[in-house]
């Protein structure tokens, strides 16, 4: 049981870092707007180990994650980004998940918003600027339009995905 889950985490890990690999080679229709913004589609991933496998794997998943693309990334400041973005998303989407009645959608926004916020407040301590936090209503607007796709992307993945992981995890199965 245990190699199963690791071995289902690793494929985790693995779609996140395709889809982090992959985004750094699309044209980004939001640079023109809002400079810096991403689609953000390795939060996808996150997402939806959120929803399938809960907080402590998903929080795994994504440690490894942010180590390796950091490695892809280069700077220094790239592994400071996302550990500011990555996590402060989490934890949003992780309390969000818990009110009845908020969508995947909801979830996916509400991450969008954190990953923006901790960003933005990484920036202000690296330049030593608080004023960088000025940019936050620009990145809110980008925050909807990423949230909404990443939301929307995880709410059509999640039921695959999860009879896929029942399947791999229980204990008699044909693998």
């Amino acid at each position: 049981m245990k190699t199963k889950k690791m071995t289902f985490l690793g494929l985790m890990v693995a779609y996140s870092l395709v889809l982090y690999i992959f985004e750094t080679y699309i044209p980004n229709p939001l640079i023109a707007i809002f400079p810096g913004a991403k689609l953000g589609l390795s939060n996808i991933i996150t997402l939806i180990s959120l929803i399938i496998l809960g907080l402590k794997d998903t929080c795994i998943i994504l440690t490894v994650r942010i180590i390796l693309s950091s490695i892809f990334a280069g700077p220094i400041s790239y592994l400071l980004f996302s550990i500011g973005g990555a996590y402060l998303s989490l934890i949003g989407m992780y309390l969000s998940s818990k009110i009845k009645g908020f969508s995947i959608v909801g979830v996916s926004i509400i991450g969008a918003i954190g990953h923006n916020i901790g960003q933005l407040l990484v920036a202000s301590i690296i330049v030593q600027n608080i004023n960088m936090v000025g940019y936050l209503p620009f990145m809110l607007i980008a925050s909807l339009v990423t949230g909404m796709f990443v939301g929307l992307v995880s709410k059509y993945c999640c039921p695959k995905l999860t009879k896929f992981s029942v399947k791999l995890l229980t204990k008699n199965n044909n693998f």
